[in-house]
């Protein structure tokens, strides 16, 4: 029979670790966190582009609503003014947008301030012989009250009490 070394217990004693073990240890978290970081950057700039091109084309839609609103086709001044009001509702909008936009109401409101009409509240009178605005004309100048009304709420500003009025009233 062949004697059986009884088994002896061995300690490996290693040196620690050295600087660089470490760092490249932790490569794979380096990596991870700058995926997370270009991911991040990323998504901020997608979305910083895409409201730019918002405000663009909103910028695009108002120079089509104040163009209209100033043209000599009722139907087309009606509409620009229409458009005046639905871009002052949006979100888009900087505060002096909204009153670059209000700029656009007030020649159908001059017009409506010198019209004679049954309203409650009598807007201040220009002098001159104001005659009765036709049935467009009156529209375009519904529109716009309506118009002024939404930027005025948006701007923080109160409406006059003649415009409030000339808004409600119903076209012919």
């Amino acid at each position: 029979m062949n004697p059986v070394p009884s088994p002896m217990p061995v300690t490996v004693v290693a040196a620690p670790p050295e600087w660089w073990q470490i760092v490249s240890a932790l490569s794979p978290l380096a990596v991870l966190v700058a995926a997370i970081v270009a991911a991040t950057v990323g998504l901020l700039t997608l979305r910083q582009k895409a409201r730019s091109d918002n405000r663009s084309e909103w910028w695009r839609r108002a120079q089509w609503a104040l163009d209209a609103s100033l043209s000599r086709s009722r139907s087309e001044a009606e509409m620009g003014q229409r458009a005046i009001d639905l871009l002052g509702r949006s979100e888009l909008a900087s505060h002096e947008e909204l009153a670059l936009l209000r700029v656009g109401t007030e020649d159908a409101l001059a017009a409506a301030a010198a019209a004679p009409g049954p309203r409650t509240v009598q807007p201040p009178q220009p002098p001159g012989p104001p005659g009765p605005p036709a049935p467009e004309d009156h529209r375009v100048q519904i529109a716009a009250a309506k118009a002024r009304i939404t930027l005025d709420q948006r701007l923080g500003e109160t409406t006059p009490d003649w415009i409030v009025a000339l808004s409600r009233e119903k076209p012919e």
